[in-house]
């Protein structure tokens, strides 16, 4: 090790503690996507990152922050692909968001563990639930920013508290159910009925 660069066989100490981060996170994804929330413990997420609880300590103050940072990775994911697809989309508001909820299905259809995550652990675990709760609104207020410029001129942020509070608890049982075969429909039928759902709830007087 050279104390001028703080490097260690080429690489230097923070790229190693990032690539430990990165290690525990993506386990922590692992274990939350594939077992749940009971089954993301300190240890479980160190065994299966090859690290030691030393490492752990590093990065996380406990096993909830770490559930809150792999919970914003997946919500950040989710915020990243609509935002794209929107990018390419067409004027028509109704067009627009048929395509926010075409990329969000998309999105969990290519790992189901995203779902999970998003939907059925935050039912699961109390950290999760505060923190879901605070943060899946911010996809429902995305998809509420479609609305044409008239009509959105029209709506104060007051008026949008109830119908996107209504909207992200109805969002989450609808994909997760779907996601978990209960409702069975094609992803072209969920993301119409979704577009359904939110065009009537945003647009009610």
């Amino acid at each position: 090790m050279s104390s001028a660069d703080n490097t260690w066989r080429g690489s230097t100490m923070a790229a190693r503690s990032a690539e430990r981060r990165d290690q525990l996170v993506r386990a922590g994804f692992e274990l939350l996507g594939a077992d749940g929330a009971a089954a993301t413990t300190m240890r479980a997420v160190c065994r299966t990152a090859g690290l030691s609880l030393r490492y752990f300590y590093e990065n996380f103050p406990d096993r909830e922050a770490l559930l809150v940072e792999v919970y914003d990775e997946v919500a950040h994911g989710l915020l990243a692909a609509v935002t794209t697809r929107l990018a390419a989309a067409p004027a028509d508001e109704i067009a627009r968001i048929h395509a926010a909820f075409d990329a969000a299905a998309g999105y969990f259809e290519d790992d189901p563990r995203r779902g999970r995550i998003m939907f059925r652990e935050t039912l699961a675990d109390d950290t999760l639930r505060t923190h879901g709760a605070a943060a899946l609104p911010d996809f429902v207020r995305l998809i509420a920013t479609q609305l044409s410029p008239d009509r959105a001129a029209q709506l104060t942020p007051s008026d949008l508290t109830m119908p996107i509070s209504a909207l992200s608890g109805a969002l989450v049982s609808l994909f997760l159910d779907w996601l978990a075969g209960r409702i069975p429909a094609s992803r072209p039928e969920i993301v119409a009925y979704a577009t359904h759902l939110t065009t009537a709830i945003l647009t009610t007087p």
